[in-house]
C-alpha cells in the first residue's frame, strides 16, 4: 500500500459521528464531526452514517484527494472478518447481528470494513502515536463507556470470537452493600463518563434524570473551578481506573499504558491521578520500568485507525 493511499476513517459515538481521511502514513487530511438524533435507531443509525460518508467523500474531493475505502469504528462486540455488529444493543432495538459493513458498501459504493474502536484506537497509538516501537503496550479509553485493547509482542491481541480486551468490562466490585453504584461491579459502571454523571448527581442529591442532560466535561471544569463535589468524584473516578489498570499490570507486566478517549484529555491532574493510583495498586515487579501516558492522537485515534484498518484489510491483509 503505498504511503499516500487514503481511506475514509467514521468513528460512531454516542452524540456523533466523527469523520476523517486518513493516509496510510496516519496523516489525517480533513476532519469532519456530524451530530447524531437524540433517539437512536437502527434506521437513523445507518442512514447518519451513508450521508457522513457521502459528505466527507465530497470535501475530500473538492481537495483533490480520492478515497479507496472506508473503515468504521462502532462501540461492542464486531465480527471484523464480515463486518457486522453482534452487539450488545445498547438499547437500540434492532442492533444485534447488524451487517453494517454490507449495508454502507451498497448504500456508498466504497469497500467498507468494520472493527471495535477500542481496538482501533489501539492500533493506531501503537502504529502512530505514543505507543510506537513498544511491543507489550495497555491502551484504554475512557469514554461513555470503557474500552481497551492490549498489543502483545507487537500485535493485538483478539482472543476467541475477536472479542478479546473488552477492559471495561473486568469486575472490580462486587457490588454488595450500600453502594449505588452497584450492578454487576465492572469498572464501566463504576469509571466511565456516564458513571462520573451519575456519581455527581447523586452525590449532589439530584435526580437521575439528569444524566442525559449533564456531561463528564462540565463536571471536569467544576473540579478545577473548585467545587468539592467534582473533585471528590473525580478522583474517585481515577481511583477505580487506577484499580483496573492494576489489575491489568499484574497480568500482562507492559511496556507502557496508554490513556485515551475524550475523558483523557479533560484534565492533567485526573491523569496525574490514575498514574499514582495503578502505580500504588500494582505489584512493583510487574511495573518496574512502566510509562503510562496520555495518548497523543486524541479524537484522531479512532477515525485513524479505522482508515489505516481498512486500507491494511483491501490490501489482503488482517490486522
Amino acid at each position: 500500500m503505498y504511503p499516500h493511499a487514503a481511506a475514509i476513517g467514521a468513528d460512531l459515538g454516542r452524540f456523533a459521528i466523527r469523520t476523517a481521511v486518513v493516509r496510510y502514513d496516519g496523516k489525517v487530511m480533513l476532519r469532519e464531526s456530524f451530530p447524531l438524533s437524540v433517539k437512536l435507531t437502527r434506521h437513523n443509525i445507518i442512514s447518519s452514517l451513508q450521508s457522513s460518508i457521502w459528505r466527507t467523500r465530497e470535501l475530500a474531493a473538492m481537495k483533490g484527494i480520492n478515497p479507496l475505502a472506508v473503515g468504521l469504528s462502532v462501540p461492542g462486540f464486531i465480527d471484523h472478518d464480515r463486518g457486522i455488529v453482534l452487539g450488545p444493543d445498547h438499547g437500540i432495538k434492532g442492533w444485534k447481528n447488524v451487517p453494517l459493513a454490507q449495508l454502507l458498501q451498497s448504500g456508498t459504493g466504497f469497500p467498507v470494513y468494520a472493527g471495535n474502536d477500542a481496538n482501533l484506537m489501539t492500533v493506531a497509538e501503537h502504529r502512530f502515536g505514543r505507543a510506537k516501537g513498544h511491543r507489550h503496550v495497555i491502551f484504554i479509553a475512557l469514554r461513555t463507556g470503557i474500552g481497551g485493547g492490549i498489543i502483545i509482542d507487537g500485535k493485538l491481541y483478539r482472543g476467541v470470537n475477536n472479542t478479546g480486551g473488552e477492559i471495561g468490562m473486568m469486575i472490580i466490585s462486587t457490588g454488595t452493600g450500600d453502594d449505588p453504584m452497584k450492578g454487576r461491579g465492572t469498572l464501566e459502571e463504576f469509571a466511565s463518563a456516564c458513571a462520573m454523571v451519575k456519581r455527581y448527581l447523586l452525590a449532589c442529591g439530584e435526580d437521575l434524570s439528569g444524566t442525559a442532560r449533564l456531561r463528564a466535561r462540565t463536571i471536569f471544569e467544576k473540579s478545577a473551578a473548585g467545587d468539592p463535589v467534582a473533585k471528590m468524584v473525580v478522583d474517585e473516578n481515577a481511583r477505580y481506573v487506577g484499580i483496573g489498570l492494576a489489575n491489568l499490570v499484574s497480568i500482562f507486566a507492559p511496556e507502557i499504558i496508554i490513556i485515551g478517549g475524550g475523558m483523557a484529555l479533560a484534565s492533567d491532574r485526573y491523569i496525574n491521578e490514575i498514574r499514582r493510583q495503578t502505580r500504588i495498586n500494582s505489584l512493583s515487579w510487574c511495573a518496574k520500568g512502566l510509562k503510562i501516558e496520555k495518548a497523543t492522537l486524541g479524537v484522531d485515534a479512532a477515525v485513524t485507525g479505522a482508515a489505516w484498518f481498512a486500507l491494511e484489510r483491501l490490501d489482503g491483509r488482517h490486522p
